[in-house]
C-alpha cells in the first residue's frame, strides 16, 4: 500500500516541479512505442522504449488512444524491464479508457530511507515499460495507435523523465500501434486418395493414367499423394496394381483420403500435392 506520505512526495516530484534545463538537450530524451501485432484472443505486451542523456531518478508516460478500444484487462508494468529490477518506490496508473488516456508515473526513490536510486545513461533506447492486456475473441482487424501526449490528466502531466529533481520534457517521441490481425486459416491440398488423373473419381483411367507415366513417359500427376494409392510413401506400379485389385477384385480400398476429398493424414511422405482438386481448410 502506497502512504499518504509517499504520494506527497512523489506528487511534489513528478508532477508539480518545474520543467528543469538539463545540461543535456531535450532532444536527447526520447520515448517509443515498438509497433506490436496480436490476434484475436490472444494476450500482448506493447513495448515503450526510453533513452536519456543523464540519470534519471524517474518518468512520467503520457499515452492517448481510441477511446474504449477493445482490450481486455489493459494496464501498464515494468515488470519485464530494468526498470522493474530496481523495485521503484512509486508507482501509479491513471487509466481512462472511455477518455482514451493513460498516465503511468514511475519513481525509483519515493519514501525514507532515501537511497537516491537512479538509472544511468546507456547510450540505447531501452525497454522501460509494456502496455499488456488481452484482445477479446471475435475482434476484427485493425489498428490502435497509441500517441505520446502532453497536457492529460488533472491535473495535467506530461511526457518527462525526472533529472536532478527536475523536470526534462521529452522532445523526441515515436508513437506506434496495436495491430489486430486475424491470422490465415491453415490449408492443405485436398485429394483422393487413387485418384491419378484428378477427375474427382477411382475408375480405370486412374490405372491407365498410371502406368503411362509410369512406363511410357507420360505426363507425371500434379498430385503424387494421390497416386500413392496403397499408401506406402511412393507412386509406382505397385499402385496400379492397388487399385486394379479394388476395382475388379474385390481388395482392399485406398486408405484416408478417401472416398471423399481431403487432406493426408499424415504428410509424413516424400511425395507432394501441386495441384490438388482443392485447397482446404484444416
Amino acid at each position: 500500500m502506497v502512504s499518504l506520505r509517499t504520494l506527497v512526495f512523489a506528487a511534489a516530484t513528478l508532477l508539480f516541479v518545474p520543467l528543469a534545463h538539463s545540461p543535456a538537450s531535450a532532444q536527447d530524451y526520447l520515448l517509443r512505442v515498438i509497433d506490436t501485432e496480436v490476434a484475436p484472443g490472444e494476450s500482448f505486451a506493447l513495448p515503450i522504449e526510453g533513452d536519456w542523456a543523464e540519470n534519471v531518478s524517474g518518468f512520467t508516460v503520457c499515452l492517448t488512444f481510441p477511446p474504449t478500444p477493445p482490450i481486455e484487462n489493459f494496464s501498464m508494468s515494468v515488470d519485464n524491464t530494468l526498470v522493474g529490477a530496481l523495485e521503484p518506490d512509486f508507482i501509479i496508473l491513471t487509466l481512462d479508457l472511455p477518455a482514451g488516456e493513460a498516465i503511468y508515473a514511475v519513481l525509483f526513490d519515493a519514501s525514507p530511507p532515501f537511497d537516491f536510486d537512479i538509472l544511468p545513461p546507456v547510450g540505447f533506447p531501452l525497454l522501460i515499460t509494456e502496455l499488456t492486456g488481452t484482445i477479446p475473441v471475435g475482434t476484427p482487424d485493425q489498428d490502435i495507435p497509441f500517441t505520446f501526449t502532453d497536457g492529460i490528466g488533472s491535473p495535467p502531466k506530461n511526457n518527462i523523465f525526472v533529472v536532478d529533481f527536475g523536470s526534462v520534457l521529452v522532445q523526441t517521441r515515436f508513437d506506434g500501434q496495436l495491430q489486430v490481425r486475424t491470422p490465415p486459416v491453415p490449408t492443405a491440398p485436398f485429394f483422393v486418395r487413387g485418384d491419378v488423373n484428378m477427375d474427382a473419381q477411382i475408375d480405370l483411367g486412374d490405372v491407365i493414367f498410371h502406368l503411362n507415366y509410369t512406363f511410357a513417359g507420360g505426363e507425371q500427376p500434379d498430385c503424387l499423394d494421390a497416386g500413392d494409392a496403397n499408401n506406402d510413401g511412393h507412386s509406382d506400379v505397385s499402385d496400379a496394381i492397388f487399385l486394379l485389385d479394388f476395382l475388379f477384385a474385390l481388395g482392399p480400398h485406398p486408405a484416408l483420403p478417401y472416398p471423399a476429398p481431403g487432406p493426408d493424414p499424415l504428410a509424413t511422405d516424400p511425395l507432394d500435392c501441386e495441384t490438388p482438386l482443392y485447397w482446404g481448410e484444416i
